[in-house]
């Protein structure tokens, strides 16, 4: 008789009607988001002690915006080495904050953010990193 009432008891279960059964234990259909590329430009070095971002750097800056493809954020990031005095993280950060100030002048639309980092490779020492995601 026990084994009988637990049949049918798991038998019950089983056939509920999926309206019954509570909407929490189902996952929801997932939805593939289309997010913007990452773009990554490490700008050609400047000319000596150069704060002005020149021609080259103008048209390599108008590239990565033409690239744009949803793109909300654009990061310039002036990269210096550990050992190069506090000046020279004063010169990057210039540097890093006149890209931003030129990108916006052509794309006031985007969201814009200057920083420094410290990098151990030498070949980055100075330059100015744009990031757009």
């Amino acid at each position: 008789m026990k084994s009988a009432l637990s049949m049918a008891l798991a038998l019950a279960l089983v056939f509920v009607p999926m309206s019954a059964v509570s909407n929490e234990t189902e996952k929801p259909e997932t939805t593939q988001v289309q997010t913007a590329p990452v773009i990554v430009k490490s700008l050609t070095d400047y000319p000596g002690r150069a704060r002005e971002v020149t021609e080259t750097q103008k048209a390599e800056i108008r590239a990565v915006l033409e690239r744009l493809d949803g793109n909300t954020k654009f990061i310039c990031t002036g990269a210096r080495v550990a050992d190069n005095p506090y000046r020279m993280n004063l010169a990057v950060r210039m540097r890093a904050k006149l890209v931003c100030e030129y990108a916006k002048s052509l794309r006031p639309d985007l969201s814009y953010w200057y920083q420094t980092k410290v990098t151990k490779h030498q070949s980055f020492n100075g330059r100015v990193i744009v990031v757009s995601k």
